[in-house]
C-alpha cells in the first residue's frame, strides 16, 4: 500500500513538473513573437485641402506725389503712422510761387488800369467822332487798345489762377483715412513733379492675393469660402470669400491672379504680410484616396508596397502589399489604389519583418478590433 502511494505521488509529481514546463515554453514562444503597431487608412474625401500662398493687399491704395516741385520743407511721418482724410502730410518751400503770385498780381493791377485808361480813351473817341472831331482811324486805333489791354487783362488773370493753383499744390494732403504703407523722401530733400512721397493703404487691410497655378484654376469659384492662416499672427483662421479670379495668366509661372476678400480684417493685418490660403479643392479624377503616413509605405524596383498585418487561424503575419500612389501632401501619401478601409497597415519597423513573418498587434484594443 505504501509502494503504490509512492508510485502515485511521484506520478503527480511528474504531471505538475511537466505541465510548468510546458506554460513556460508557450510564454517564451510568445514572447519571441515580435510586436508590431499597425494603423488603419484614412478615407479621403473628393474634396481636397489645397495650401497656396498669398500676400495681404489693402483694398486701397494710394500713392501720392508733388504735382510741382521744391524743397521739402515739412515732412515728419514715419511708416505705420495713422492718419485721416484731409490731413496735412508734408509742404515744399512756397516761397518762390509765393513770390510768383505777387508778382503777377502786381501785373494784373497795372494790366486793370490800363484797361480802365484804355476804356476811357475809347469812349472819349467815340464822342469825339460823333461830333466830328475825330476820325474813323482814331476810333479803329482807340478800340484797337481797349481789346488789347482787355485780352492782356484776362490772360494775367488766368496767369494768376494759375500761379494760385501751383501755390496750392505744395501742400500735400491725404485723400484717404488709414496709414502710411511706404515713405519713399526724407525731409529737406529737393523734390520733382511725380515723385512718389508716401503710400497710403486703407486701414484695415481686408483682401489677399493668391498666385494659383493653372491645374487648379477651374476648380475654384468665385463666392467660395477659404481659410487665411497668416505667419505672423497668433489667431484662428480668418474666414474669406474669393472675389476676383484673373483671366490672365502669368507667363512666367504660369500662374493665375485669385483675390480673396475676408470677413473680419484685424489691425494686426498689415499690408505685404504673407499668409497660407486652404482652399478645399474638389478632385472627381481619382476613384478613391486614402491617406497614409509617408514612412508607411516603401518602395523597390516594383513600385510602392506596404507591409499589412493579416490573421489566420487565430495568428497574425506580415504581407506585402503593392499600391499606387498619386501626391505626397503634408499629411503623408494619397494612395488610390490597393487598400482597403479594414486592412491594418505597418505604422514602423519595416526593416525588421519579412513576408509571412508571425508577429502580434500590440494596439490591437486601440483599433477595436
Amino acid at each position: 500500500m505504501k509502494s503504490f502511494l509512492k508510485i502515485n505521488i511521484f506520478v503527480m509529481v511528474l504531471l505538475v513538473l511537466f505541465s510548468a514546463c510546458e506554460k513556460k515554453e508557450n510564454i517564451i514562444e510568445k514572447d519571441a513573437i515580435k510586436s508590431v503597431f499597425v494603423i488603419k487608412p484614412i478615407l479621403k474625401e473628393e474634396k481636397q485641402n489645397r495650401v497656396f500662398n498669398a500676400i495681404a493687399s489693402s483694398n486701397q491704395q494710394t500713392k501720392l506725389s508733388f504735382k510741382v516741385q521744391g524743397n521739402l520743407n515739412n515732412f515728419k511721418l514715419q511708416i505705420g503712422d495713422e492718419i485721416k482724410k484731409g490731413e496735412l502730410l508734408a509742404v515744399l518751400d512756397s516761397t518762390p510761387y509765393e513770390l510768383k503770385v505777387s508778382q503777377i498780381n502786381y501785373a494784373l493791377i497795372e494790366a486793370k488800369a490800363s484797361l480802365q485808361n484804355a476804356k476811357s480813351t475809347y469812349e472819349r473817341t467815340k464822342k469825339l467822332y460823333i461830333n466830328q472831331n475825330a476820325s474813323a482811324s482814331d476810333i479803329d486805333n482807340a478800340k484797337a487798345a481797349f481789346d488789347a489791354t482787355s485780352a492782356k487783362v484776362q490772360n494775367v488773370s488766368k496767369e494768376l489762377e494759375y500761379a494760385k493753383l501751383q501755390l496750392s499744390y505744395t501742400k500735400l494732403y491725404a485723400p484717404i483715412s488709414g496709414y502710411i504703407g511706404a515713405k519713399y523722401v526724407n525731409e529737406n530733400e529737393n523734390i520733382a513733379i511725380g515723385a512718389p512721397i508716401v503710400l497710403i493703404s486703407d486701414k484695415l487691410v481686408d483682401e489677399v492675393q493668391i498666385q494659383v497655378p493653372e491645374i487648379f484654376i477651374n476648380k475654384i469659384k468665385k463666392d467660395s469660402g477659404v481659410k487665411v492662416v497668416f505667419n505672423s499672427i497668433d489667431s484662428k483662421p480668418f474666414e474669406a470669400k474669393i472675389s476676383e479670379i484673373s483671366k490672365y495668366v502669368s507667363q512666367n509661372e504660369k500662374t493665375y491672379l485669385v483675390v480673396a476678400k475676408l470677413e473680419n480684417s484685424s489691425p494686426l493685418i498689415k499690408d505685404g504680410m504673407s499668409a497660407d490660403v486652404y482652399f478645399d479643392v474638389e478632385d472627381k479624377s481619382l476613384k478613391v484616396k486614402y491617406l497614409l503616413p509617408a514612412n508607411s509605405i516603401l518602395n523597390d524596383k516594383n513600385g510602392y508596397f506596404i507591409y499589412v498585418v493579416q490573421k489566420e487561424n487565430e495568428k497574425y503575419f506580415i504581407k506585402r502589399k503593392d499600391v499606387k500612389v498619386a501626391n505626397l501632401i503634408k499629411e503623408g501619401f494619397e494612395v488610390i489604389e490597393g487598400l482597403n478601409n479594414n486592412d491594418l497597415v505597418l505604422k514602423a519597423g519595416m526593416s525588421e519583418v519579412f513576408e509571412n513573418m508571425q508577429v502580434q498587434i500590440g494596439n490591437l484594443k486601440e483599433l477595436g478590433n
